[in-house]
């Protein structure tokens, strides 16, 4: 008895299924460096938003100074630096972005004098560091300074019952604030206040 010949296989189905089984393989991979990826993005958010509520307490312990139990109560103590918070009664140099060199050198902040503590935050590891500087040219009274004033305008009352007498000119300052995450990350935020 005798068998027909059995057609020749040439092995398309098996090339076929390779192709595709690669295909997979690439498309598994590209989804897992995509997850990768947004998981990365997804913690460096939530780093920054983290840093953005510690410098928070940062800008609110600056504030602090200036109320009336404060190391900068007065204009007299405003007058004079007080290294023991941070404090420069003379514009400090900036970098191009306008933040001060003291607050992105530690060395520089330390030859300078400031000794005002930082506020860390041992279960996050963050630190943050504050730093003012009022917005003249030099030391001493404003009236001899040049000195970025800010002053109220009144004139922009629609009743005269709310108008205000008009103010004196009040020294502007910068508080500058620098949050240092647990990996190294650094955010700065600032904000200006007249006084």
């Amino acid at each position: 008895m005798t068998h027909p010949a059995r057609p020749a296989q040439s092995g398309f189905i098996l090339l076929f299924t390779l192709v595709a089984l690669v295909v997979v393989l690439i498309a598994g991979l590209s989804l897992i460096k995509a997850m990768d990826v947004g998981l990365l993005q997804a913690g460096n958010l939530a780093f920054r938003r983290d840093l953005v509520n510690q410098a928070e307490r940062g800008m609110a312990q600056a504030l602090a100074r200036f109320t009336a139990t404060g190391a900068l109560s007065s204009d007299a103590l405003r007058n004079a630096h007080a290294p023991t918070v941070n404090y420069s009664a003379s514009r400090l140099a900036t970098n191009a972005q306008g933040i001060p060199t003291l607050l992105l050198d530690d060395a520089a902040f330390t030859a300078a004098g400031m000794t005002g503590a930082d506020v860390t935050d041992s279960s996050s590891g963050v630190t943050v560091r504050v730093l003012i500087d009022r917005q003249c040219t030099a030391v001493g009274d404003i009236a001899g300074n040049a000195c970025a004033l800010a002053t109220a305008d009144s004139e922009r009352a629609v009743d005269d019952r709310y108008r205000h007498v008009r103010s004196e000119a009040q020294p502007v300052y910068r508080i500058s604030v620098r949050a240092t995450g647990p990996r190294n990350t650094q955010a700065f935020f600032q904000s200006t206040v007249a006084r």
